[in-house]
C-alpha cells in the first residue's frame, strides 16, 4: 500500500491493516509508528485501540498481497530458475550453480538484501543446504543467516522448534516436555520422543521436519514456473540500454547455451529470453522452435525479432537464456532445395520457425496422420511448433487420392448411366460437367466403432471432363439397403 498509495500510509501517526475473521476484527499489517506504540500483527483491534485510541485503519488485501508476492518471486529469478511464494509473507530460491556470478553465497545475499531495500522491502534472509534450515535461519536467526555446507546443524541447535515449521498445538507440547531448542531433539532417542507424544502423527511430524531441516529426508519443492532444462546466465554491475549491446549479448548467450545442448546431444524446442531490469520488473521473449536445434545463428535471430519490441526501461542488469523444452534431435534432413550450393539453399525447418514465431504459432501448420480410412479424418492441421508424435505415414494402397482434397465433402448432382455406375455428368457449384473417362470404383467401409461421427457406405471414382480436369467424387449409400437414397459428393481435384 505504501509503494502503490503513499497518501494512505503516513509517517508520523499509527496506521493498522485489518480483516474481519471467526475471532473478530484482527490486525494483518503495522506501520513502523504503529509497531513502536505496541501494536502487533494478529492482535484483536479492540485490544490494540484500546492501548493506542489514535490508530488509524484500512482493510487488508490479501488478493493484493498474494499477487505483489509472486510478482516478487517472479523477479527472484535472477538468482536462481527454481523459486516460489512460502507462506504470506515470504519466498525461496534454489541458488544452485548462481552464487559464483555474484562472487559467492554471501555477496549473493547482499545483493538480495540491498536490491529489497531499495524496493522499500525490508527483508529477513537465510541460506543453507535444505529449505527446512533455511526457512528456520531466515525467520529465527539474526539475518542475514549463513550455514555454509554441513554446518546447519550447528546453528540450528540454538533456535526455538518453532523453526521447523511445526503445529502450534505439536509446539506447545514439545515445550511443556522441556524441549524448547531444535538442539534438545538432537539429545534425546527417537523412542523416548515416541513415547512422549499421544499419536504417532505427532512425533512423526516432528521427525519428518527435523529431518527435513538436517537433509536426512528430502523435502519436495514445487517451482513457480515449469524449470527449464539447462539456462545460461550473464550479470553486468552497470545496466545495459542500447539495443546493440542486447543484442550482441544474446548473441553470446546463445553460443554458450548451444555449447552445452551439443555436449549433451539435445536440442532445444523452446527457449525464454528473461530480462531483468535495474527497477525490479521483467520483459520476457519467448520462441518456439519446429524441431529441436543447437544453432546459435538462428536462436540469435528468432530471439532478436522478439528483443527489438522489449523496453529496457531503465537498463537490464541480468539476463537469462533458459531452453524451456529440449529433445534428442533426429537424424532427418529438412532442406527445401538440397540441390542448391551456398546462401541459396533454405533450411525448412528455420523458415517455419521464422514464419511462426513472426506470425503466430497457431497461424503456421503442418499435417500429422491420424488412425483413420476415411480421407478427410487421415490427417489432421497441427501447429508447426507443436511436439511431433511418432506417427508415420501409410504406404499408399489402391488407386492414387487427388494431392488437393476439399477441406469438407461438397454435395453434386449426378446423373449416372445405371444406377450403381460412375456419373455421366455431374454438377459443381451451378456448373455442369460431363464426363468422358471414369475409373472405379474404390469402396471405403464406415467406421462402425465411432457412432457419432457415422458415415455411410462410400465408393469412389476417378473421373476426367471434357475439358481434361480430373475430380474425386464418391457415391454414399447404397440402392436397396439403406433407407435414405444415396448422395454424390465431390471430395478432390486432379492436376
Amino acid at each position: 500500500m505504501r509503494r502503490a498509495q503513499p497518501s494512505l500510509v503516513p509517517d508520523d501517526a499509527p496506521l493498522a491493516l485489518v480483516e474481519t475473521g471467526t475471532h473478530g476484527i484482527r490486525i494483518t499489517a503495522v506501520n513502523p509508528y504503529a509497531a513502536g506504540k505496541g501494536a502487533r500483527i494478529g492482535q484483536a483491534l479492540a485490544d490494540a485501540r484500546a492501548a493506542l485510541p489514535g490508530l488509524l485503519t484500512q482493510p487488508a488485501d490479501r488478493r493484493r498481497d498474494r499477487a505483489a508476492l509472486l510478482r516478487l518471486a517472479r523477479w527472484c529469478g535472477r538468482y536462481g530458475p527454481n523459486r516460489n511464494i512460502d507462506g504470506d509473507d515470504g519466498l525461496w530460491i534454489d541458488i544452485t550453480g548462481v552464487a559464483h556470478l555474484y562472487g559467492g553465497e554471501a555477496r549473493l545475499l547482499d545483493d538480495l538484501i540491498a536490491r529489497l531495500s531499495r524496493f522499500q522491502l525490508t527483508a529477513r534472509a537465510g541460506l543453507a543446504d535444505t529449505l527446512g534450515a533455511a526457512h528456520a535461519l531466515a525467520r529465527y536467526a539474526p539475518s542475514p543467516a549463513l550455514a555454509r555446507e554441513g554446518k546447519a546443524e550447528a546453528q540450528l541447535a540454538k533456535l526455538p522448534v518453532e523453526a521447523l515449521r511445526l503445529a502450534p498445538d505439536t509446539v506447545l507440547l514439545l515445550k511443556r516436555l522441556g524441549l524448547n531448542r531444535i538442539g534438545d531433539l538432537y539429545r534425546l532417542p527417537r523412542a523416548a520422543l515416541q513415547r512422549r507424544f499421544r499419536s504417532a502423527k505427532g512425533v512423526e511430524a516432528v521427525l519428518t521436519r527435523l529431518d527435513q531441516a538436517l537433509g536426512v529426508r528430502a523435502e519436495p519443492c514445487q517451482p513457480l514456473i515449469e524449470p527449464p532444462a539447462l539456462y545460461v546466465q550473464r550479470c553486468w554491475p552497470d545496466p545495459l540500454i542500447s539495443p546493440e549491446r542486447l543484442e550482441a549479448e544474446t548473441a553470446r548467450l546463445a553460443q554458450e547455451l548451444c555449447a552445452h545442448l551439443a555436449a549433451r546431444g539435445l536440442g532445444a524446442r523452446r527457449l525464454c529470453l528473461s530480462l531483468y531490469r535495474a527497477d525490479g520488473s521483467i520483459a520476457e521473449a519467448r520462441v518456439g522452435l519446429s524441431s529441436p536445434s543447437w544453432a546459435p545463428e538462428h536462436m540469435t535471430v528468432l530471439i532478436g525479432e522478439k528483443l527489438s519490441a522489449l523496453d529496457a526501461g531503465f537498463g537490464v542488469d541480468v539476463m537469462v537464456l533458459a531452453a524451456v523444452q529440449v529433445e534428442k534431435p533426429s537424424g532427418q534432413q529438412g532442406a527445401l532445395a538440397p540441390r542448391l550450393k551456398g546462401g541459396a539453399r533454405a533450411d525448412a525447418a528455420q523458415l517455419v520457425d521464422r514464419l511462426a514465431n513472426r506470425l503466430g504459432a497457431t497461424r503456421i501448420t503442418r499435417l500429422e496422420p491420424r488412425s483413420s480410412h476415411i480421407p478427410e479424418r487421415a490427417e489432421a492441421h497441427v501447429a508447426a511448433l507443436a511436439r511431433a508424435h511418432e506417427h508415420s505415414w501409410p504406404l499408399p494402397c489402391g488407386p492414387a487420392r487427388p494431392p488437393l482434397l476439399l477441406a469438407h465433402p461438397e454435395p453434386i448432382g449426378v446423373v449416372a448411366e445405371v444406377p450403381e455406375g460412375p456419373p455421366a455428368r455431374f454438377t459443381w457449384r451451378r456448373v455442369e460437367h460431363r464426363i468422358v473417362r471414369a475409373q472405379g470404383p474404390q469402396r471405403v467401409a464406415p467406421e462402425w466403432w465411432d457412432e457419432i461421427a457415422q458415415s455411410g457406405t462410400r465408393d469412389y471414382y476417378r473421373i476426367e471432363d471434357e475439358g481434361g480436369a480430373g475430380y474425386w467424387v464418391f457415391r454414399e449409400g447404397l440402392y436397396g439397403r439403406e433407407e435414405a437414397a444415396p448422395r454424390w459428393f465431390l471430395h478432390g481435384l486432379f492436376g
